[in-house]
């Protein structure tokens, strides 16, 4: 009798040890969309969308994932829920009711209700998907704030655990040390209106590092919520590719199944993965509106060379009937002239590899010019460029800002020849901002409806942490 009684209690230790401790969550599939990236301050903001898949459980009634920057990760062992200490250092604190059908976000986290959560009321929302014996979790405008420029990699860390009572005072199951990098890989291009439809694909990293990545497509069934494998099916890959911040993989016609389908108007997702430790599954929507465009231009460069000439240069990634690019030039505020026009060097007008175009413009003009491309296709049709400004051949400095005093509130501004990406404030002479850029990557700003007064332009490089500063004046008549 004592030893039936023995076993009982070691039966009740290990059941209530077993329920402190935590249970393993089966969470698998994480993958992550980067939306949006802003500066603030000296911080990068990454607005992201979160899925992953976690087994079924009836006890998943309330689940919280944590977000740690992967340096900051304190490797919790779930013994108990995080205390405010233990969260102190979070990226992110997202809870889910998953109790209610359909699920919502909760608002406050009950252990420590000091824990700044985001919600719905931060633009925060989530969908659940059940697929058989996992359900897959999707949660949209998750903000993370990191220390940092946005041209450097965010490496995460997180933590999902769930807890079967609203008083949130026991785990029930835990799954840590989650890894994923929000915003590299980088994923871009569109659908293009061929017949078959192809996609146009970029695949780019931040850091020189050699990383190897493979991509899959899943054509997406509506609802713009990535499900692998489950409601959007698999309909193409490719890979291994090998890329870094100066070779990217470049396709301008990617096949995917399905695609040769008269009126086929799917909006497709793009995932790719790679072999860099620490990372996940990084995913964008190519949607359903395809685009006709002679010319993918990768690149439009302008640059003074010398007291009288301007080098043109850019580089397309497909062309399609094209004819070539039309070389327009525009001085102070005369008009817009034709220069010259390029041919295309493609065969017969299409190409889908990359292409480098170069001319040299004799121009000594003493004020800023303007250049931009008029690409032409076969039949005709053409579309603009972006522009690109140069200082005239007797201005100096690296910022050039025109009219300066300004008669009428508006003022343009001209980057001196420098490739890479700008943020920019403009403050009034109290030191309050007035208005603020994140991600120029054009040499050209117009800044509108300026009152009188004084103004100064702080105006940051992002790749090398440059700094400029130009005074404004507008002194309307």
């Amino acid at each position: 009798m004592k030893k039936f009684l023995l076993s009982i209690v070691l039966i009740s230790t290990l059941s209530l040890m077993q329920r402190a401790l935590g249970q393993a969550c089966t969470v698998s599939k994480v993958s992550v969309q980067l939306n949006s990236t802003s500066v603030s301050g000296t911080n990068c903001v990454l607005n992201i969308t979160l899925t992953f898949s976690l087994a079924h459980n009836a006890g998943n009634k309330f689940i919280w994932m944590h977000l740690w920057k992967a340096a900051d990760y304190p490797g919790l062992t779930y013994s108990k829920p995080p205390s405010a200490s233990d969260l102190a250092l979070t990226l992110a604190n997202i809870g889910i009711n998953n109790s209610v059908t359909p699920q919502v976000l909760l608002s406050s986290y009950t252990p420590a209700p000091s824990v700044v959560v985001e919600g719905a009321a931060a633009g925060l929302t989530v969908t659940v998907t059940p697929a058989g014996t996992v359900d897959i979790f999707t949660v949209s405008g998750i903000k993370l704030t990191a220390p940092g420029a946005c041209n450097t990699k965010v490496s995460v860390k997180g933590d999902v655990w769930s807890t079967q009572s609203a008083s949130m005072n026991n785990v029930q199951c835990f799954s840590n040390g989650l890894s994923f990098i929000p915003n590299d890989p980088i994923i871009s291009g569109f659908k293009r209106c061929t017949s078959p439809r192809t996609l146009a694909l970029t695949i780019s990293s931040l850091t020189a590092t050699d990383v190897n990545v493979t991509y899959t497509l899943y054509k997406d069934d509506g609802d713009g919520i990535f499900e692998p494998g489950t409601n959007d099916v698999q309909v193409g890959s490719g890979g291994p590719f090998t890329i870094n911040s100066s070779t990217p993989y470049n396709n301008g016609a990617v096949p995917y199944t399905g695609n040769s389908v008269t009126g086929e108007i799917s909006s497709i997702w793009v995932a790719v993965s790679s072999d860099e430790p620490g990372s996940s599954i990084v995913t964008s929507l190519f949607k359903n509106t395809c685009s006709i465009l002679p010319v993918n231009l990768a690149w439009f460069n302008a640059k003074r060379t010398s007291a009288a000439t301007v080098e043109l240069s850019w580089q397309t990634l497909q062309e399609e009937n094209s004819r070539g690019f039309e070389v327009q030039r525009q001085v102070g505020d005369g008009a817009w002239q034709v220069v010259t026009f390029v041919p295309s060097k493609a065969n017969n007008g299409n190409s889908n590899s990359a292409l480098s175009y170069n001319y040299i413009d004799n121009n000594t003009a003493n004020a800023i010019s303007q250049y931009r491309l008029r690409e032409v296709d076969i039949d005709g049709n053409s579309k603009f460029s972006e522009t690109k400004s140069v200082r005239g051949e007797s201005q100096t400095g690296r910022i050039i800002v025109f009219p300066n005093p300004s008669s009428d509130g508006t003022i343009k501004v001209s980057f001196e020849d420098l490739n890479g990406t700008r943020d920019a404030a403009l403050t009034d002479m109290n030191g309050r901002v007035i208005k603020q850029w994140s991600g120029l990557s054009n040499n050209n700003l117009e800044i509108n409806n300026l009152t009188n007064g004084y103004y100064s332009l702080r105006v940051i490089v992002r790749e090398t942490g440059e700094q400029s500063v130009q005074k404004i004046i507008v002194s309307k008549h």
